[in-house]
């Protein structure tokens, strides 16, 4: 019942931070069995609520959404509620418009950032990002459900604490051709802690925007700047030479850490050491339900105080494990039957 009422309160959160002041619910006048496009667009109706009024109507629909077609039902609501310009203007000039993914079908990332977020940016980070004086928009505020990515074990990207410490402990996690869940009843696995470490990470990120682990030496009074510490120039010099004693021209993040948050690296996320919870795991496809029966594969999960090479997210055993590993890098998990995210 817990799990049912927090499911229903997540769905209204969504439209809520979809919508301005009304929110439109498209569905299906009718049941209908194998239809065609034309045959679904012709039963297809629209509703409109103000955002005061849904939370009288989310639980029927809720259940409606559950019967064929509910998933075409949903994203049309929600794509309408947006709107279609201010989808066009969240994705930007860089992003793709189709919000479906060519290769494999699914949603993209501005379309699953729509679901989650309100906004259809195509990016992860938190907040805004500038990359050649061009101002790209990213995650502004946390999400009720979060988004682990492969991706960024592959270091293509690095999804920022908005998506990796969401309100509820449900994580999407993105593979290389689909989208599984992960989700714990452990609420204390949602804490971010605004820690030093956090804190001097986010800045240095701000400016290391592919996520190389290093910045150029002339960003270092930016940076500086953003933590509201001293940048005046005579001590910026200072800094450089330190932290760039063989004039490379770029500053590595564990030197400029080091530096100013000593012993920072090594305790990071101290909140999580030790500790240990269950994990269920959902993969939609065919081939991980047998007998058409939904499938959660258990796992007895553990955060470890130590950290060594072996954990590296690249090099974990399993797929799974690489994505988790870019948000616990010491966690292990004893499943009771392997799961797949492929």
């Amino acid at each position: 019942k817990q799990w049912y009422q927090r499911r229903v309160a997540i769905t209204a959160g969504i439209f809520l931070n979809v919508a301005s002041d009304t929110i439109h619910i498209a569905k299906l006048s009718q049941q209908l069995d194998a239809v065609s496009s034309v045959e679904f667009h012709k039963h297809l109706t629209l509703q409109s609520f103000s955002t005061s009024e849904i939370g009288n109507h989310i639980q029927g629909l809720t259940e409606s959404w559950r019967g064929d077609f509910g998933v075409m039902s949903f994203l049309y609501s929600i794509v309408l509620t947006r709107g279609i310009e201010n989808i066009v203007s969240d994705i930007g000039i860089m992003g793709d418009p189709s919000l479906v993914d060519n290769t494999f079908g699914h949603g993209n990332q501005s379309l699953l950032n729509l679901i989650l977020t309100g906004a259809a940016t195509p990016n992860v980070f938190d907040y805004t990002r500038s990359i050649d004086g061009m101002d790209l928009v990213g995650v502004t505020q946390k999400t009720d459900i979060g988004f682990l990515t492969l991706l960024e074990a592959l270091r293509y990207c690095k999804v920022g604490d908005f998506l990796k410490c969401p309100e509820y402990p449900i994580w999407i996690i993105g593979s290389e051709s689909h989208l599984s869940l992960l989700f714990s009843a452990e609420r204390s696995l949602c804490v971010s802690e605004k820690s030093p470490f956090k804190i001097a990470r986010a800045a240095f990120d701000t400016f290391d925007c592919e996520g190389n682990g290093f910045i150029p030496v002339t960003d270092l009074p930016n940076v500086l700047e953003k933590l509201d510490m001293v940048s005046e120039e005579e001590y910026v010099e200072f800094m450089k030479d330190r932290l760039d004693p063989d004039s490379t021209g770029i500053i590595l993040f564990p030197a400029f850490i080091e530096e100013f948050v000593p012993g920072a690296w090594e305790k990071q996320d101290e909140a999580f050491q030790n500790k240990q919870f269950v994990v269920q795991h959902y993969n939609g496809l065919r081939q991980s339900n047998s007998d058409k029966k939904v499938t959660y594969r258990l796992g007895a999960a553990a955060i470890y105080m130590e950290y060594n090479q072996v954990m590296e997210a690249s090099t974990a055993p399993t797929s799974l494990l690489r994505v988790l590993r870019t948000k616990w890098p010491t966690i292990e998990i004893d499943w009771q039957s392997q799961p797949s995210i492929s």
